[in-house]
């Protein structure tokens, strides 16, 4: 028993040390992140146009699911959200694990214009430690990611209760052992109470 928990511990490691990394890197990042509402959206980097016709009866939310399709844009869900801006042309952003693109759909000249603003590494990697199988983009890329991303969270949900089990196995009189875990245990739950 012991040495079957052991292997297995050590292999859900190894499997989910790319996860873990890219979990690590982004909470770290995040501490560093301005206030929400000091954030500002990253700089347009790119941007192109697109020539599309949309047909004469659709509704608002019809229209951006149209000219969201018309765009090419991958690796993105459809936009939850669209307005007019103030020359009343229809404006939606959509979101991709390189960055956020804007597109309006310029009526009168039957074109829809993309805007990219791509993010950079660290908010490249935020995009991708938010996936999950039933959410984000629906390409089979960020969907395999997004498994891998659920496997590494049971995993990690597993390795800790293994850990536990191998230490109590071989070395329950280990007084450092018994403090880490008390220091560990009282901080998980100060943390939970104040954040509450």
């Amino acid at each position: 028993m012991y040495e079957w928990t052991r292997r297995l511990h050590n292999y859900a490691g190894l499997l989910t040390f790319t996860a873990l990394i890219v979990w690590g890197v982004t909470g770290i990042h995040a501490v560093f992140l301005p206030s929400p509402g000091n954030w500002v959206p990253e700089k347009v980097s790119e941007s192109w146009e697109v020539l599309y016709e949309a047909p004469g009866n659709l509704d608002d939310k019809a229209l951006s699911l149209a000219a969201f399709a018309a765009s090419g844009i991958k690796m993105s869900s459809p936009p939850p959200q669209h307005r007019r801006d103030e020359n009343n042309n229809l404006s939606f952003s959509v979101y991709t694990p390189s960055g956020r693109r804007d597109l309006t759909y310029l009526e009168a000249e039957r074109k829809i214009r993309v805007e990219v603003r791509q993010n950079d590494l660290f908010g490249f990697l935020s995009s991708m430690h938010a996936g999950s199988s039933r959410r984000g983009p629906p390409g089979f890329s960020a969907r395999v990611w997004g498994y891998y991303n659920e496997f590494a969270n049971w995993s990690f949900g597993f390795m800790t209760l293994t850990g536990l089990y191998l230490w109590l196995a071989t070395r329950p009189r280990l007084m450092w052992a018994w403090i880490t875990c008390g220091i560990a245990v009282t901080v998980c739950a100060a943390l939970w109470m104040m954040t509450r």
